[in-house]
């Protein structure tokens, strides 16, 4: 053992004998600290790596060290062991599948938990029928968009405001039924790439071994895991309906904030049912993946060891690489959760037209609904106009299944909301209240005629 440490001491002072002290060769400050750096920026560490497949070459730029090794060894261990085998049926000669190939597919949201990728809100179908619990994330993102957008208030009778967008959706030429993504990498890739190389190579130079080593597994185990991670390609699918199918017209959400999907069947299909996914072309990348993420796990407990043990120079060097990639991570995390998504968005749903209210309560917001979505095809069937009000309006007393049966047939034979005193002092109402509250109910649906009447005088009334 004394031999051993003998022999370490004659080579550093031969080492420094040869290249000269390093800075701060007297120092007795000690960065223990550092050592930690493995348990910080783990998420934007995460998201860098996980969008190398929609970056063209980004896969290569990932050779550098990086802080939050260990929370991206936990994510991409977690992320290929959620690994499915698919057999695609559709070839796709740009992605490299063929027609009965096995694919190996890998959910997002298992890296993107908190950053929009992962299931939207609920869809209920006006005219087919269909109710989708949980949607896609374009349909979280489409959510975010109309809940950013400018409003027009409608005056009425207040209870609990309520928040309408209608969504036109038209097909765009880059819309296909499964597609992949690419954009250009970013200018500043090289920066945090050259920042730890050049504070790896000093460390040798000043022969700081325990901080160089330390530099070295850093930028490998990054970049291996962005190598292989990067192999695989972000995919979007959704089915297509069959010939034949209703209009695709539904409402997203379910609470105070509702966006009506009218518009090419397609395009909302493929909104409410699309899916993205990571496809690999065997298992064997996502074996190495695992192996990339024990690796990160490793150097993450191997930081705690050895940088503690580096001089003061050979740690300051660490965290400046470290600094370096944190700042890069950061910027291109928040560039990726805006720029990427709107690329995506736009490359999908092109850009939808979106019409804004608040209705003041709930009732007006719902007639307002079916006003928009009516058409030719579907006036005919009141039963399912009735079957969305009891949706969204799940209220079953006689005065609202009086009002709901109303506003349904007038839909039906296309005659005007307009109502008047024998509309709501019906017979069978025996009680004073039952009728005053009926009244009410009809002139919630006038605030919607009014709120309808604006939407087709802004020119976004024209929905396919």
């Amino acid at each position: 053992m004394l031999a051993n440490e003998s022999l370490e001491a004659a080579q550093f002072q031969a080492c420094l004998l040869a290249k000269g002290s390093p800075p701060l060769a007297n120092s007795d400050f000690v960065l223990n600290s550092t050592a930690v750096a493995g348990l910080l920026g783990g998420e934007e560490a995460t998201s860098t790596v996980a969008l190398t497949q929609i970056y063209d070459k980004r896969r290569w730029l990932g050779w550098y060290n990086s802080p939050g090794s260990y929370v991206m060894g936990k994510h991409f261990r977690r992320l290929a062991r959620s690994a499915k085998v698919d057999v695609v049926f559709d070839s796709d000669s740009k992605a490299g599948t063929a027609s009965g190939s096995e694919m190996v597919h890998i959910d997002p949201s298992v890296l993107f938990t908190h950053e929009g990728w992962s299931g939207g809100p609920a869809f209920k179908g006006i005219y087919s029928g269909s109710s989708i619990q949980t949607t896609g994330p374009l349909a979280s993102w489409l959510m975010k968009k109309a809940a950013k957008k400018d409003c027009e208030k409608i005056e009425g009778r207040k209870t609990q405001p309520v928040n309408v967008t209608v969504a036109v959706l038209e097909r765009t030429d880059t819309l296909r039924q499964e597609m992949t993504f690419h954009h250009r990498s970013p200018p500043l890739a090289f920066v945090p790439i050259v920042a730890s190389l050049s504070t790896c190579a000093v460390c040798g130079w000043y022969c700081q071994w325990y901080a160089f080593s330390m530099i070295l597994v850093g930028i490998l185990s990054r970049g291996f895991a962005c190598l292989f991670i990067g192999s695989g390609n972000l995919v979007f699918d959704h089915p297509k309906p069959a010939e034949g199918s209703p209009p695709g017209d539904g409402v997203l959400g379910c609470d105070q904030d509702l966006v009506l999907l009218t518009g090419d069947e397609y395009v909302v299909n493929a909104l409410t049912r699309g899916r993205f996914f990571f496809r690999f072309q065997s298992k064997y990348t996502c074996r190495m993946v695992e192996g990339c993420s024990i690796l990160l796990i490793v150097q993450a407990i191997a930081q705690l060891i050895f940088i503690p043990q580096s001089k003061l120079f050979g740690q300051l060097m660490f965290v400046s690489s470290l600094a370096v990639s944190w700042i890069y991570n950061l910027w291109l995390s928040s560039r990726d959760k805006g720029e990427v998504k709107e690329a995506i968005f736009e490359q999908v749903l092109g850009n939808p037209s979106l019409t804004k209210f608040v209705f003041p309560n709930r009732a007006s917001a719902v007639v307002f609904l079916l006003l928009v979505s009516n058409n030719s095809r579907t006036s005919s069937n009141p039963k399912k106009l009735k079957k969305i009000m009891d949706f969204f309006l799940p209220s079953d007393s006689e005065v609202w299944e009086i009002w709901k049966e109303t506003i349904a047939e007038r839909l039906k034979s296309g005659q005007a909301l307009q109502f008047n005193d024998t509309h709501w002092n019906r017979e069978e109402l025996t009680v004073e209240d039952d009728r005053k509250l009926l009244k009410i109910l009809f002139e919630d649906a006038k605030d919607a005629v009014k709120a309808y009447n604006m939407f087709k005088a802004n020119g976004a009334g024209t929905v396919p």
